[in-house]
């Protein structure tokens, strides 16, 4: 019996360790602390999806030093203008819950993922929501960012005054994207800060 045990504590060791698996932290020390994912829809896909209003998106995740979570900025380009979006981002077992338990998007595979918040002032004073959306986060390569129907944005990377209300429609709802190289999203990092 005891040689059984010796033998199967080895793999339930590596279960317990996968349970605790943090993908964002992982992701995070391989990219010295941030990591940058990016989609560029080309005229094919659009051509096929005319209602879709986002031409392209570009997502910057960067270590915050005081949680084990990270910054998330994201820039949006749509047929109707530019977005931009701050917040923070967590790992969690079950991502995509509201205070209530219900989930938030019916879409997000889950359970576990991303939790993200959007804030709504530049300097990160506001008591206010900016929304919450789930990143489905699974090997570091790519991810899928599921937006809810209406989340807070800036038009401006100056951020002047509250950030907007802006809609996402069902065309405009989830966007996977690709890891590229973080210089990509140096402009994201340097211009908009967690808070100023």
């Amino acid at each position: 019996m005891i040689t059984k045990f010796v033998l199967l504590l080895p793999l339930l060791l590596a279960d317990v360790s996968q349970g605790l698996a943090d993908p964002l932290s992982d992701l995070l020390a391989k990219g010295n602390g941030s990591a940058c994912f990016e989609r560029v829809y080309d005229e094919a896909h659009l051509a096929k999806n005319p209602r879709q209003l986002t031409r392209s998106a570009l997502l910057s995740l960067k270590a915050f030093p005081e949680s084990d979570g990270a910054v998330v900025r994201i820039r949006f380009q749509r047929r109707d203008g530019v977005l931009y979006i701050v917040g923070g981002c967590e790992w969690t077992a079950k991502a995509n819950l509201d205070i209530e338990g219900r989930k938030l998007i019916d879409a997000f595979k889950g359970p576990s993922g991303l939790d993200c918040h959007a804030m709504t002032s530049a300097d990160g004073n506001s008591a206010e929501e900016g929304g919450d959306f789930p990143v489905d986060l699974r090997d570091g390569a790519a991810m899928t960012v599921y937006m809810p129907e209406s989340l807070a944005a800036w038009r401006s990377i100056a951020r002047s005054g509250p950030a907007d209300w802006i809609d996402f429609g069902k065309d405009d709802n989830a966007f996977r994207v690709n890891r590229t190289d973080t210089g990509s999203c140096a402009e994201l990092a340097d211009k908009l800060p967690w808070w100023e």
